[in-house]
C-alpha cells in the first residue's frame, strides 16, 4: 500500500511554471516606438529649458497653460461617454465646468501675487486695491459657479448631473489643490521647480529603462494590476537610479545662480538677471555629521535631495498609477493624442502633481529659515497708511 501510494505519488507531475516572457527590448515595435518616444521628449526638453532660461513668470504661464491641458483632458475622458446627453442633461454644462477651474485658479494665484507683493517691497503697488478685495472676488467667483450648478438641476437627470459635479470638483482637486503652491516654488527659486521635475522625469525614463531590460525577469507578478506594464524590476531601479542622480546632480544645479536665486519681482523680460548670496543650503560643507557617518565635502542640499529622490521614486508614481486607473475606468489608452508616443498633457504631467505639493510642504518645514522680518513687513504692510505712519515713528 506504501508502496502504491509512493508511486502514484511520484508519478504525479509537477506543474510547469510558465516560461518567462523575453526582454521588451526584444520585442516587436519596440524601437520603433522607442524613437518616436526619445523624439518627443527631446523637442520636449529643449522647449521646457527655454522657457526656464526666459525666467520665473513664463515658468508660471508654462504650468497654467499645462493646468489648463490637464484640466481639459480629465474632463473629456468622461465627457465623451455622455456627450450625447450632455446638452439636454445639463444646461451650460461645459461652461459650468470651466467657470469651477477658473474660480478656484483664480484665488490660487491671487492668493500667491498677494502674499508675494507683500514679501517683496518693490511689488507693494500690486497690493492696493487688490489685496483688499482680492479674497471677495474669489467668493463672488464660487457664489455664482455654485448657484448656477445647483439652479441647472433637473429632476429627470439629477443624478447624471451630480455625478459630473462630483467629477470635476475631483478633477479640481488633481489638478488645482495639488498645484497651489507650485507658483512659490518657482518664485523661491527655480531649483526648486525645476530639480524635483528632473527627478520625476529621471524616474520614469529609469523606470522604463529598468522595466524593458530586466522586467518579469525576477518577479512575474504585475506592480500595479491596472497597469500591467508596470514591473518590479522597473520601480526598484528606477528608486536606486533615481537616488543616484539626485545625490550628485544636486549641488551641480545648487551652483547656478539663475537656479539658485529667488525671484523679487514679477516682470515679462526675458532673462533678468538675479544676483543673491547663495542660501546656506547650497553652500559646500568640507565636513558633516550625520548620527554616527561623517561626510566630507558635501552640502546640505544633497542630503535633501536624497529625500526627493526617495519621493519622486515612492510615491509620485502613484500619480500615473491614478492616471492610469482613470484610462482603465473608461477605457482609453491616453488621454489625447498631442504629444507623439506620450499621449497627452496628463500622461507626462501626472506625477508632478504631488511632487510640487511635497517640495512646499518639505521647504517650508525643513529648509526655509524662519521669516523673521519678512514676516514682520508682510504684516506691516497690511495696515492703513496712518497705521503705518504711527508704527514708522515709533520704531524711529
Amino acid at each position: 500500500m506504501v508502496a502504491t501510494r509512493r508511486s502514484s505519488a511520484s508519478g504525479k507531475a509537477a506543474p510547469e511554471k510558465p516560461p518567462r516572457p523575453p526582454p521588451a527590448v526584444t520585442q516587436p515595435g519596440f524601437w520603433r516606438s522607442f524613437a518616436t518616444r526619445a523624439k518627443a521628449a527631446l523637442a520636449m526638453m529643449v522647449c521646457f529649458l527655454c522657457i526656464l532660461w526666459a525666467g520665473h513668470f513664463y515658468v508660471w504661464l508654462l504650468i497654467l497653460m499645462l493646468q489648463v491641458l490637464s484640466f481639459r483632458e480629465l474632463l473629456n475622458v468622461r465627457y465623451q461617454d455622455y456627450k450625447k446627453d450632455t446638452e439636454k442633461a445639463m444646461p451650460l454644462f461645459r461652461t459650468l465646468q470651466w467657470g469651477w477651474f477658473y474660480a478656484a485658479q483664480f484665488y490660487v494665484y491671487a492668493d500667491f501675487v498677494h502674499e508675494f507683493a507683500l514679501q517683496n517691497h518693490t511689488q507693494h503697488k500690486l497690493t492696493q486695491p487688490f489685496s483688499r478685495y482680492w479674497e471677495a472676488i474669489s467668493f463672488f467667483l464660487y457664489c455664482v459657479v455654485f448657484t448656477l450648478s445647483v439652479y441647472t438641476l433637473r429632476v429627470d437627470a439629477v443624478r447624471y448631473q451630480v455625478g459630473q459635479l462630483s467629477w470635476t470638483i475631483v478633477t479640481l482637486c488633481i489638478v488645482v489643490g495639488q498645484m497651489k503652491f507650485v507658483a512659490h516654488n518657482i518664485f523661491e527659486g527655480l531649483f526648486w521647480f525645476f530639480f524635483p521635475v528632473w527627478l520625476v522625469v529621471h524616474n520614469d525614463c529609469w523606470a522604463y529603462a529598468w522595466g524593458a531590460l530586466l522586467g518579469r525577469r525576477f518577479i512575474t507578478q504585475p506592480f500595479f494590476s491596472l497597469s500591467p506594464k508596470k514591473t518590479w524590476e522597473g520601480f526598484v531601479g528606477a528608486l536606486v537610479s533615481t537616488i543616484v542622480v539626485a545625490f550628485y546632480t544636486a549641488p551641480l544645479f545648487a551652483r547656478s545662480r539663475w537656479l539658485s536665486c529667488p525671484a523679487t519681482s514679477l516682470t515679462l523680460r526675458f532673462h533678468e538677471p538675479l544676483a543673491c548670496e547663495p542660501a546656506a543650503v547650497f553652500r559646500t560643507r568640507s565636513e558633516m555629521k550625520l548620527g554616527f557617518v561623517t561626510l566630507r565635502d558635501v552640502s546640505p542640499i544633497q542630503l535633501h535631495a536624497v529625500v526627493f529622490g526617495l519621493f519622486a521614486s515612492v510615491v509620485a508614481p502613484f500619480g500615473g498609477f491614478l492616471a492610469s486607473a482613470i484610462k482603465r475606468a473608461y477605457e482609453v489608452k491616453d488621454f489625447d493624442s498631442l504629444i507623439p508616443g506620450h499621449g497627452g498633457v496628463t500622461d507626462r504631467v501626472d506625477c508632478e502633481f504631488i511632487m510640487a505639493l511635497f517640495v512646499y510642504v518639505y521647504h517650508k518645514t525643513f529648509i526655509a529659515e524662519p521669516e523673521g522680518w519678512r514676516a514682520l513687513a508682510a504684516a506691516a504692510a497690511r495696515l492703513p497708511e496712518g497705521d503705518r505712519r504711527l508704527l514708522a515713528g515709533a520704531i524711529c
